[in-house]
């Protein structure tokens, strides 16, 4: 069977999210198995890069936890070892981007909800120099051993907590752990580069266009290795909210099925 892994927000749970997604039920009705992982450290954070809290200044290698939860899986459940997905909202969503950039030889797509590509340095203390493009994206540095499909779904009205245009963000409400001291200096780059990063990564051409599956969506599907590019805009403010507005079960599983590893 496939397996996707759907990682909780800063603050969150693994429990907490298997209620809040529905990748649960997802499985359920088209035969997967989805696994909703807990975090190690105390402020229930995912090491994504420069963002966020104990997971990443400790650090934690939660990349080889992934690689050693496929493990497990592969010796005590019946998985397909080419269909492993990542997805995730917030701190979650920027695990799916740290597996697409660090194991995208055993992961064979990701779904990133309400968060960005931080896998590099943070663009308020990266060097000086000309604006942030695709190729010069100090925020999401990867070395990929293969092109990998990335399905991206945004909140188009945020401007808190990752502001969908980019810039400095509170990180608070869902993404701040209890009792926790929130940060306030972390630069995002915006949707729009995020988007126009991967495409480069995955050697796109041409334009995106609307996807057929889901009309906020867009999507470059002349890419290297016939992946996809997809970047969803929800019309909503409700960080880690849109699951059902967005489609966005739906819409990542319609985009997962096109990808196996080779």
């Amino acid at each position: 069977m496939p397996v996707i892994f759907d990682f909780h927000p800063l603050g969150g749970t693994g429990q907490g999210q298997e209620q809040s997604s529905g990748w649960n039920k997802k499985c359920d009705s088209v035969g997967c198995i989805a696994v909703f992982p807990n975090s190690f450290t105390s402020d229930n954070s995912w090491n994504v890069g420069y963002c966020c809290e104990t997971a990443q200044s400790t650090p934690i290698d939660d990349v080889q936890f992934t690689r050693d939860m496929i493990k497990w899986l592969e010796t005590n459940a019946c998985i397909d070892p080419k269909r492993i997905y990542a997805s995730g909202c917030s701190n979650g969503g920027g695990m799916s981007y740290m597996l697409a950039c660090k194991a995208a030889d055993v992961i064979a797509a990701v779904a990133p909800v309400d968060f960005r590509c931080v896998t590099g340095a943070d663009p308020a203390t990266a060097a000086a120099g000309a604006a942030l493009t695709p190729t010069n994206n100090t925020a999401c540095t990867c070395t990929l051993p293969r092109p990998i499909s990335v399905t991206a779904f945004d909140e188009g009205q945020d401007s808190s907590i990752v502001p969908y245009a980019g810039g400095v963000t509170v990180v608070r409400n869902a993404d701040c752990a209890p009792g926790g001291t929130c940060r306030s200096d972390f630069v995002f780059p915006s949707v729009q580069l995020n988007f126009q990063t991967w495409a480069h990564f995955d050697m796109c051409t041409g334009s995106p266009t609307t996807n057929p599956n889901n009309s906020i969506c867009q999507t470059y599907t002349s890419c290297s290795d016939n992946v996809e590019v997809t970047q969803c805009t929800a019309a909503s403010s409700s960080h880690c909210g849109s699951y059902s507005v967005a489609h966005i079960v739906d819409t990542a599983w319609t985009q997962f099925q096109k990808a196996t590893l080779p």
